[in-house]
């Protein structure tokens, strides 16, 4: 698959069928990751990788997707380090392109996935933190899921014409 169709196949997969990926699949994925560009090459992210993924489901009264994760093959929690970013100059930035490598590395694989986003200071970006006891300074930013499609579903053209500017607004 070509970079090309890997970026305009990949979609957000709300069901997951029953799937283990093998370790070579999850590095390929991290390592996708690790390629990705960061201001300055601070790199200022963490990744909590899980295979067994059923304790998401107690997370669900915070955030209903978690019951989505719950079922997925494997999990990446992105977290942001600000201590290697003390300004926050660019750490969402770097740390969502840390997230799209990885969800374009799997699609490559043929594995679908799911963007879970984490409003900052929330219920769910609080237990986070906790869950995984996250010292200070390092903060959830995303929460990414993988694994075999559960139903089919249509990609969508996302193109609009609109939203393109050439040289002024």
């Amino acid at each position: 698959m070509d970079a090309l169709e890997c970026i305009s196949g990949r979609m957000s997969m709300r069901k997951f069928a029953p799937h283990e990926m093998s370790q070579e699949e999850i590095h390929a994925i991290l390592k996708a990751g690790m390629e990705a560009p960061s201001a300055m090459n601070r790199r200022p992210y963490e990744l909590i990788v899980n295979t067994d993924n059923a304790f998401w489901v107690e997370m669900k009264k915070e955030k209903p997707t978690c019951e989505i994760i719950a079922t997925s093959s494997l999990s990446i929690v992105v977290v942001g380090d600000e201590n290697k970013n003390p300004t926050h100059e660019f750490l969402i930035e770097d740390c969502s392109v840390v997230a799209e490598n990885m969800l374009l590395a799997a699609k490559a694989l043929g594995y679908d996935s799911l963007w879970a986003g984490v409003k900052f200071d929330s219920e769910f970006y609080l237990s986070l933190i906790d869950r995984f006891n996250l010292p200070n300074g390092f903060m959830p930013i995303a929460v990414l899921c993988f694994g075999k499609a559960g139903s089919n579903k249509t990609q969508v053209d996302r193109y609009e014409e609109k939203k393109v500017h050439w040289g002024k607004f």
